[in-house]
């Protein structure tokens, strides 16, 4: 269960980033976006992902918990970019992106 709430606290991370931004449109961030009902929505979305994580750091090692958090933010906001925002990866892109991920499990190897 502790792996699974990582996996819907990331998920939930990601679907209230890219709400936000398309919230943000061209205006970019603004202090009227602090009172935008569907703003203040995305910010409840991110604070529900946050009670997950509660719950797996309550279960899991910090160092677990936030390697997998990483790793996952990674994938799902690379995702996201290309469905959601129309976002283009080319090869270099991709082998950033398979670094990245290979960093971050590399750095909690014990």
């Amino acid at each position: 269960m502790a792996y699974l709430s990582v996996l819907l606290a990331q998920l939930l991370y990601t679907l209230s980033d890219v709400w936000k931004k398309s919230l943000f449109g061209e205006q970019g961030f603004t202090a009227a976006t602090f009172v935008r009902p569907a703003f203040l929505l995305a910010l409840l979305v991110a604070a529900v992902g946050f009670a997950f994580q509660m719950h797996a750091l309550s279960r899991l090692d910090l160092s677990r918990t936030i390697v997998m958090m990483g790793l996952l933010a990674v994938i799902f906001s690379s995702v996201a970019g290309v469905i959601f925002f129309r976002e283009h990866l080319n090869i270099w892109n991709v082998v950033g992106l398979t670094l990245a991920c290979a960093a971050i499990v590399l750095v909690n190897v014990k």
